[in-house]
């Protein structure tokens, strides 16, 4: 996990979607810096749904690629769908009553792009490449290394990038808004490592204009 300090009240955790470790170090520093607000990189659907998860627990279904990824990922540690590093931020608010945003597409919103962007050559791409993705010999030096290789593997799909970019350029925008307009309110954000580089380029440019 990374932490970034956006300013002496606004704070960004980049962690490894799936390692039950990083959930623990994202529960850590919640109850470190006591946020009154917490953003999370997922949809405003998607927490609702883990809001309801941890209320009752449910199985989870698994994509193919979600089982590649857990699989090579679990070379560093257990791996747990949810992504650990959500849960905690959820648990972490209802039991804190602190409010929470998921600041990732809503579920129209991507659905429209997915119509717009994602063609029957992108989806035969996406089927056919599970193959290559469960041979590829991927970097496991460490997590970090490894979950930018998968994304930068599963970008080279034209279609899958398309949407992966609106998924960023949104999450990146509500996090330059809350930058800009959040005030004296400690707000955390929990963001998925994949997105890093994104984010740090996105608030740069806010810091130049």
């Amino acid at each position: 996990m990374e932490v970034m300090e956006v300013n002496q009240n606004f704070t960004i955790l980049f962690a490894i979607k799936g390692l039950v470790s990083e959930g623990d170090r994202v529960k850590e520093k919640l109850y470190e810096y006591i946020p009154q607000k917490i953003l999370i990189g997922i949809s405003p659907e998607e927490l609702e749904g883990l809001k309801k998860f941890i209320e009752k627990p449910f199985t989870v279904p698994m994509g193919d690629y979600d089982v590649i990824y857990g699989t090579l990922l679990s070379k560093f540690g257990e791996v747990e769908i949810p992504p650990p590093i959500f849960t905690q931020a959820v648990i972490y608010g209802v039991n804190r009553k602190v409010p929470m945003e998921g600041i990732d597409l809503d579920e129209e919103t991507f659905g429209n792009y997915y119509g717009d962007n994602f063609r029957v050559g992108d989806l035969v791409r996406y089927i056919t490449r599970k193959r290559r993705m469960m041979r590829r010999n991927f970097n496991l030096n460490s997590p970090e290394e490894f979950v930018m290789e998968w994304k930068s593997n599963m970008d080279k799909n034209p279609g899958t990038k398309k949407m992966e970019d609106s998924r960023v350029r949104e999450i990146c925008r509500r996090i330059v808004e809350n930058a800009n307009h959040g005030g004296s309110e400690r707000t955390i954000a929990v963001i998925e490592y994949e997105f890093k580089n994104d984010v740090e380029d996105s608030l740069h440019g806010r810091d130049e204009s």
